[in-house]
């Protein structure tokens, strides 16, 4: 990503010929990583992690460099210790935000990396429209499906068998090497997903996907599955804890699901594109009479 010509002009048309080229080229490699995010706070806060190695022996450059934007706004310059690494307290106020860090001296720009972030803790009692849509399904029977913020969370209303209610990413996101994270809660009758699906595909439901889907259901007899497109590829029968941690990681070509920190399934990604949009959202499915759900500290890391 370029950075703001009215910032940095002289630095500027340096960037727009260099980047594309720069990992090629260079000896260096720049890998940025942002851990221990806080959600609780607004603006989140987390460690944002920079090692700039050689390329042929992976060893870390002392005292390198570097410069970090945050959505093309310098943040802070700094220097690698003495074995190439470096830890700052990052915040993050917009729920959609690009982190830029490059490997720079003289002008020149010798490596960089990116990192792609979308984070809602959903504390304000209005859906973020910048980042999210809502959508609903019809019922068999009365009453309205939605979704809508309340009590910190993102609460999904599902007013009766067979509907469901939930909200997506405005503009999909790059998902390879990615990470996402989000508390879900199972509202008894009422199940709760995070799915995935390529930007071109529309969104079915559950088992109809062509995408990527993990649910939790509390009362359910299968209370944690994993549905890969229509297929189901996985079962659980027990929940270690209702709310729970949910993630799906991009790992390379593996897409790997976790609960509570810990792997639960894995294969090789099957979808033809990364380029996907992202899905939180419930579905009441067997039972007449009213249920919710809800998700919270939603988290994505690309790139």
């Amino acid at each position: 990503m370029l950075v703001s010509e009215e910032r940095l002009p002289v630095l500027n048309n340096v960037f727009r010929l260099m980047n594309n080229r720069a990992s090629a080229i260079s000896a260096l490699s720049v890998e940025a990583s942002l851990r221990n995010v806080r959600m609780i706070e607004t603006p989140i806060k987390g460690s944002l992690d920079i090692d700039i190695t050689e390329k042929s022996t992976g060893k870390g450059v002392p005292l390198a460099p570097f410069i970090v934007y945050v959505n093309n706004a310098e943040e802070f310059t700094g220097r690698c210790d003495t074995k190439g690494k470096y830890s700052y307290e990052l915040s993050l106020k917009n729920h959609r935000s690009v982190v830029d860090v490059y490997h720079a001296r003289k002008r020149l720009v010798e490596a960089s990396d990116s990192l792609s972030v979308l984070w809602d803790n959903f504390n304000d009692n209005e859906i973020d429209r910048k980042l999210w849509d809502t959508f609903s399904g019809k019922s068999m029977w009365p009453g309205t499906p939605k979704a809508y913020e309340r009590g910190n969370r993102i609460v999904f209303d599902c007013a009766a068998t067979r509907s469901l209610a939930g909200i997506h990413t405005v503009k999909p996101v790059d998902i390879s090497n990615g990470r996402i994270k989000a508390k879900l809660y199972s509202g008894g009758i009422v199940t709760c997903f995070i799915s995935i699906l390529p930007s071109t595909e529309p969104f079915q439901g559950a088992s109809y996907n062509k995408g990527y889907d993990i649910g939790i259901w509390e009362d359910g007899g299968t209370k944690l599955f994993v549905y890969s497109g229509e297929k189901t590829v996985y079962r659980q029968r027990t929940l270690k804890a209702n709310p729970e941690i949910i993630e799906i990681v991009l790992d390379g070509d593996t897409i790997r699901f976790l609960e509570g920190g810990s792997e639960v399934y894995s294969e090789t990604y099957k979808p033809p594109s990364k380029l996907c949009n992202i899905y939180l959202w419930a579905h009441h499915w067997w039972y007449q009479g009213r249920g919710s759900s809800w998700a919270d500290d939603f988290l994505f890391v690309g790139g």
